[in-house]
């Protein structure tokens, strides 16, 4: 019992219960409403054609009787009419064997009743007082009469005063039967509604049960895998493609994680790895003072290629987390790069490398100075690392159609025309990098592609092999 009760209220909080209701409440809605609109329309339409039919009674009487030659005022008995009501009802027998329904039926002439229709039981239908018009259609009730309410229509014309009158008891059984049917009806009608609302939301929420399942049966180790429904052009369609998307997205994400966990590992793990062993090997055996030194500066070397990838990882992190907010100012773009070249220059004497600023016309750029530093300071890096000994970098600057355009060249094996669409992905290396002296950790580019975005600039980059590389930062002119 209690499982029963825990499933019904479950039932009640669905979507599937809400629909129902929502639906079989506007279909008893509707069903109220249609049965009004019925019910007044059939009470218009049958009062509508009782008044008719009244007036037109009530016309072909004044016809008869003021057509006729009988002298109503003066009347005397004969052989054929005894009294003038005789007379009055051999006039109107037609009228009233073509319309037997309107039997309450009242003449008056000169304001005299002269014949009224003996179901009036001695009673008078007066004329409505104050009414001007000569002919129309009043309502009133009666118990003497009949139960019902009575409606009458009143012809004044000449000195003949016509009432004919009738109990609209045809239009109140006609309006009773169509309640007794509706009652009867309506029930019927809206549980049938509300059976066919639990089917059509059963039906329609079908594919959300689906889209659950499946979403359920997703998880880390199967991201591959697709919800399917995305052709449709529907409600669910665009809910399976936005759900699609995401896990497109929390797949890149976990890609991402993972390569960069196993990156970060093989990075730190290679100088801590050479940190080690030097040590060791420096504690097992004796050594004198100048080759203590050596292994000092080795893992000085190796201390600072870990700082400098723990920084980088660092700033990527803040990058994603967006954490790094822009200090814009209006630079220089001469002193900037003057700078830029001043400070890294000494970097170059390593490969006797040096660095050369190529730049004819000033301008003035709106960057945070630190940050772009730090992305011309990775390329600069880059060619000191894969540029050919005893050659010359050029940091090249130029203005062209509202962008300031810096560049940096230098001459080298270059990047094979496959690997240059990856070259700014996190982590990507060319094969041939991948040594201790020149291979990083495959972060400088993709920080420099980070940098330049936050500035609402692109970086390309265009290579030769064994001849050229270029890498263009482009910029809009402040």
């Amino acid at each position: 019992m209690n499982k029963v009760i825990k499933k019904l209220k479950l039932f009640v909080r669905t979507t599937r219960f809400a629909t129902t209701i929502w639906y079989s409440s506007l279909f008893l809605l509707l069903e109220i409403l249609m049965g009004v609109i019925i019910y007044y329309y059939m009470y218009s339409s049958l009062t509508r054609q009782l008044d008719s039919s009244l007036n037109r009674q009530a016309e072909a009487i004044y016809n008869l009787v003021s057509d006729s030659k009988i002298d109503i005022t003066d009347f005397q008995p004969d052989s054929v009419y005894s009294s003038p009501e005789d007379a009055i009802f051999d006039l109107i027998y037609e009228a009233l064997v073509f319309n037997p329904r309107n039997y309450l039926i009242q003449i008056e002439f000169k304001n005299k009743i002269i014949y009224s229709t003996d179901n009036l039981k001695g009673l008078n239908i007066d004329f409505p007082k104050d009414y001007k018009k000569e002919r129309g259609i009043v309502r009133f009730r009666n118990e003497e009469l009949s139960s019902h309410p009575i409606r009458e229509a009143f012809y004044k014309k000449g000195m003949y005063e016509i009432f004919v009158a009738f109990p609209a008891e045809l239009v109140s059984e006609t309006l009773s039967s169509l309640i007794d049917i509706y009652i009867v009806l309506a029930p019927i009608f809206f549980v049938i509604s509300i059976a066919g609302g639990f089917v059509i939301s059963s039906r329609s929420l079908s594919r959300i049960d689906s889209i659950i399942k499946k979403t359920n049966e997703i998880t880390a180790q199967n991201l591959n895998e697709k919800i399917e429904g995305e052709e449709f052009q529907d409600e669910y369609g665009r809910l399976v493609r936005t759900m699609n998307a995401m896990i497109d997205r929390i797949k890149t994400s976990l890609e991402y994680i993972n390569q960069f966990s196993i990156s970060a590992s093989h990075e730190l793990k290679t100088p801590l790895t050479i940190l080690r062993g030097e040590i060791e090997v420096a504690l097992k055996s004796g050594k004198n003072n100048t080759e203590y030194r050596q292994v000092l500066e080795s893992n000085y070397e190796e201390t600072l290629r870990l700082i400098n990838i723990v920084d980088k990882l660092f700033l990527i992190s803040r990058i994603d987390q967006s954490l790094i907010f822009l200090k814009k100012e209006n630079v220089s773009l001469l002193e900037f790069l003057e700078e830029s070249v001043i400070n890294l220059a000494p970097l170059g004497k390593k490969h006797n490398i040096k660095l050369s600023l190529d730049i004819k016309d000033d301008a003035t750029l709106n960057i945070d100075s630190g940050l772009m530093r730090e992305a011309i300071s990775n390329l600069v890096d880059n060619a000191f690392k894969y540029g050919d000994e005893n050659s010359t970098i050029i940091i090249k600057a130029e203005t062209y159609n509202g962008l300031i355009k810096i560049i940096v060249i230098n001459k080298g094996p270059g990047i094979p025309k496959e690997a240059l669409p990856f070259i700014f992905d996190r982590f990507y290396r060319v094969e041939s990098s991948r040594n201790r002296n020149t291979g990083g950790a495959g972060l400088g580019l993709s920080i420099v592609k980070s940098i330049v975005s936050w500035h609402d600039g692109k970086v390309e980059a265009e290579s030769e092999p064994d001849k050229e590389t270029r890498f263009t930062i482009s910029l809009n002119q402040s």
